[in-house]
């Protein structure tokens, strides 16, 4: 398998040599594939993969989901609710709170408007990539293809995506719990 530091210069080198007819669609929106157990590594190589691109005149900029969900809980007017009943919760009530959260996550679009915040943030920038990182703390909320349809038409930027979980054909798997999906729109490395 190849190091997600290929993977990105791969990408990066499609960026500088676009092609207009690619069965995935017109947005340059590439998942970087890696094993799951491989996430701290991964995380570990960003700053690599921001000097990789900086090389080739490209600007990286992240958005970390970790911190998208972090802030959304923390922030969130229930959380003491939350937290006061901690002690009282059975098995099937943290499964059914884990449900409403997702829902919640899903609902208000959480990821969606963080990311499309910051790609208003850097309208204007030339040569701008956005890092979606730390993607595995989505679960058991959600995972990231019906996060990317609703993004789809709204993209105006590359974007990389550090995906961990496995290429299988053309599908993804994501975290390699979740079965293969082959709804994805985007370029797949």
């Amino acid at each position: 398998m190849e190091s997600v530091e290929y993977k990105f210069k791969t990408m990066l080198d499609e960026l500088d040599r676009p092609s207009t007819n690619h069965y995935a669609g017109d947005k340059q929106i590439y998942y970087l594939t890696f094993p799951p157990n491989d996430a701290l590594v991964v995380k570990r190589k960003v700053e690599t993969l921001t000097k990789l691109a900086e090389y080739t005149g490209w600007t990286v900029h992240v958005v970390s989901i970790a911190q998208v969900i972090y802030d959304f809980f923390r922030n969130n007017p229930d959380r003491e609710i939350w937290l006061d009943q901690e002690q009282y919760y059975d098995a099937l009530t943290i499964v059914s709170l884990f449900e409403d959260l997702g829902a919640s996550v899903r609902n208000q679009r959480i990821v969606e408007n963080a990311i499309l915040a910051k790609q208003a943030e850097l309208r204007g920038l030339k040569k701008a990539i956005l890092l979606i990182t730390d993607l595995e703390c989505l679960h058991p909320y959600s995972r990231f293809g019906p996060i990317e349809q609703q993004l789809y038409s709204d993209i105006r930027m590359p974007i990389a995506v550090l995906y961990p979980g496995q290429l299988t054909g053309s599908s993804l798997d994501f975290l390699s719990i979740y079965p293969p999906d082959g709804s994805y729109r985007s370029k797949h490395l």
